[in-house]
């Protein structure tokens, strides 16, 4: 493969978008895949740098990990693309995740501006500007593979 891509998911329509187009883009340019989620939290850096994982960061760190797992199988990755998930400030973990892999391009999802507002929006794109120097793409809202998957199985 010539590169890797890390895509940054979560549990909604705008995480799914970003799945969708990772993938769509990976297969089309040979890209590895590798999914993240950062369960975003504020532990204290002193729990974090000792390695002491309280009860509820324990449990953040969990529900990341079956995320991923849930999604990967859902779109049918579980064996071509890796996961990796995080807990803590997801801007900070999502670069740090992408400079440990190498990324040469992170994917995030956006949320639309409405019917006046032109282009994408996307939080985790803006705070990503100044926590990694790897270029960020915003996949954009709508339908996607995953509906179009739905479509051809309700035909059936």
């Amino acid at each position: 493969m010539r590169g890797t891509m890390v895509c940054g998911v979560s549990d909604s329509d705008d995480g799914r978008r970003a799945v969708e187009l990772g993938i769509e883009l990976s297969e089309r340019l040979g890209l590895r895949l590798v999914l993240a989620h950062v369960a975003d939290g504020f532990y204290s850096r002193e729990a974090v740098e000792d390695g002491v994982e309280s009860v509820v960061m324990k449990g953040d760190r969990i529900q990341a990990e079956r995320l991923l797992e849930r999604l990967a199988d859902e779109y049918g990755i579980a064996n071509t693309a890796e996961c990796r998930s995080a807990v803590g400030d997801r801007a900070a973990l999502l670069g740090q995740i992408a400079a440990e892999e190498a990324a040469d391009l992170i994917v995030v999802g956006s949320r639309s501006r409405g019917w006046r507002g032109r282009g994408l929006q996307s939080g985790l794109a803006d705070e990503l500007k100044t926590a990694t120097p790897v270029p960020v793409l915003i996949a954009p809202p709508g339908g996607g593979r995953r509906r179009t998957m739905v479509a051809a199985e309700a035909a059936r």
